[in-house]
């Protein structure tokens, strides 16, 4: 079997590529062509989340079957990665067999690139303004593929830790070369932000609509799991809302489910998918705050891992034809 880790991964998926994945991936997703269950979640005593998330798609360049499998740890130590696991493909077109993909680094790649396609879809080209809340690995994800899509120039980042914040400003003035303001609370951070990522573990929100500017767009992707929460239910109220995944964000988003239980959202109104945009052709606006709110879907890591093997094998294959043609003379 073979193995490819976190290094493998990144060098076969450059951002660009991985805006492609997205698209790729949620159009698959809203036109029906993939299967996946629910996500199967198991917890410990000590706050650890185990994951499991199958899925089969049926056609195409990424066709075949997988599974992620992860543990989440936000208690990790500081040398640990706070998602650890693997992404599992079967019948694969690389010597038939099964391939192992480091899911760490798949969920922090695809993760990023979502909200950015998203972004891309949903925000003012011009937008220049971007706020982050929370300060880890998903901040700076974050933050380089807002700068990938977006003419960014002002940076401003919120955590429930200041000195993460200050970590962060420095190694983005390092990085990028531009200048990161710290704010003391989340209403400070989005006050004129025109993109607002939140890629935190909250358990309680954070975001409230008195908050938000006039005009924005929203990444909601930290909370991915029932008792995290990031997003005020009445968020929704006031912003066009699209998920990544219908029946995969009502089954694990908190703010989701309550929104429908206080009448903010109608039984009847399931929201939008991301993916649809692509299929069915456009989306036209009846607000000025867009939110993306994502929860995860196994069809993203399957596509992004596949396209790794895939990366991988046309790279190899000149070696191996060159070899064969020495061995023939």
């Amino acid at each position: 079997m073979q193995f490819f880790d976190r290094a493998s991964v990144e060098s076969a998926l450059p951002l660009s590529l991985c805006l492609e994945l997205c698209e790729a991936a949620f159009a698959l997703q809203s036109a029906g062509q993939v299967q996946q269950s629910l996500r199967d979640l198991i917890r410990s005593d000590d706050g650890r989340i185990m994951g499991n998330m199958p899925a089969f798609i049926s056609e195409g360049r990424y066709e075949g079957f997988g599974v992620k499998s992860v543990l989440v740890d936000f208690t990790r130590a500081s040398d640990r990665q706070s998602h650890e696991g693997c992404v599992l493909l079967y019948d694969t077109k690389v010597n038939h067999g099964m391939v192992c993909v480091d899911a760490g680094i798949i969920t922090e790649l695809r993760t990023a690139a979502a909200s950015a396609w998203a972004t891309h879809l949903l925000a003012p080209e011009s937008a220049s303004k971007l706020a982050i809340l929370g300060a880890g690995v998903q901040a700076r994800r974050h933050l380089k593929a807002m700068l990938n899509i977006r003419p960014i120039q002002e940076v401003t980042v919120w955590s429930r830790t200041h000195d993460h914040a200050e970590q962060f400003a420095k190694w983005c003035r390092k990085e990028t070369g531009i200048l990161v303001s710290v704010a003391a609370t989340p209403a400070q951070a989005v006050q004129n932000a025109e993109i607002v990522c939140m890629v935190t573990a909250s358990r309680s929100p954070i975001l409230y609509p008195d908050m938000l500017p006039e005009c924005c767009h929203i990444n909601a992707v930290g909370a991915s799991a029932l008792g995290f929460q990031e997003l005020s239910p009445d968020v929704y109220a006031v912003t066009d809302w699209f998920l990544d995944g219908r029946d995969a964000a009502w089954n694990a988003s908190q703010c989701l489910r309550e929104a429908r239980e206080k009448g903010v959202i109608a039984l009847d109104q399931a929201g939008k998918e991301i993916g649809e945009i692509h299929v069915h052709g456009g989306w036209q606006s009846s607000r000025q705050r867009t939110l993306f709110k994502s929860v995860g879907l196994a069809v993203l890591d399957l596509v992004f891992a596949r396209e790794v093997v895939l990366r991988h094998r046309e790279i190899n294959q000149p070696e191996r034809r060159n070899m064969q043609s020495s061995e023939t003379v």
